[in-house]
């Protein structure tokens, strides 16, 4: 039988026959928690849920005079996958401080033109952004976007209020 594995770089590796899945086990590169299916199957399931792996994954658990399959060792085409799961990197900073500020720039527009918060809102927001595309473990997308959409509604109020005074100047008596 052949099996499938997600590795921890999110990608499927596979198929791949018993005798590598123990192989691999051994070596620790698959644990009790690795995510497998079987092949034709879209079921997936830690390695823990397969008894015939589970020898493999306690070896002491085995019966006395239990006899191991004979274990053959072949040369890899392809570097073995690594299976740690990347840890979340949290909310991006910029993100959060880019939706701050384009959201403090409206109700500011009354006094001070929302001045400022919303040039800062843009800026940090564009930089967020970047940032998140750097690294798409980390999250915040929604934020910067919205940050970005606030400031830039309050740099557009800011051009029509300048607009609105200046047409008031010039048509008036």
């Amino acid at each position: 039988m052949a099996y499938y594995i997600i590795g921890g770089d999110g990608k499927t590796y596979g198929p791949k026959p018993d005798r590598e899945i123990r192989e691999w086990i051994r070596e620790g590169r698959l644990n009790a928690t690795s995510n497998i299916a079987t092949e034709g199957s879209e079921d997936w399931r830690p390695l823990s849920d397969f008894p015939e792996f589970a020898n493999d994954l306690n070896p002491a658990a085995a019966p006395v005079g239990a006899v191991q399959p004979p274990q053959v060792i072949q040369p890899q085409a392809q570097p073995y996958p690594q299976y740690a799961a990347a840890a979340p990197s949290g909310t991006n900073g910029m993100a959060i401080t880019g939706m701050i500020c384009g959201i403090v720039s409206l109700p500011m527009l009354c006094c001070c033109y929302g001045l400022p918060f919303n040039i800062l809102g843009v800026v940090f927001s564009l930089i967020g952004l970047s940032q998140l595309k750097a690294n798409p473990h980390q999250e915040g997308r929604g934020m910067a976007i919205a940050g970005l959409i606030c400031a830039g509604i309050s740099l557009l109020l800011i051009v029509v209020l300048i607009g609105f005074g200046v047409a008031m100047n010039v048509f008036s008596p």
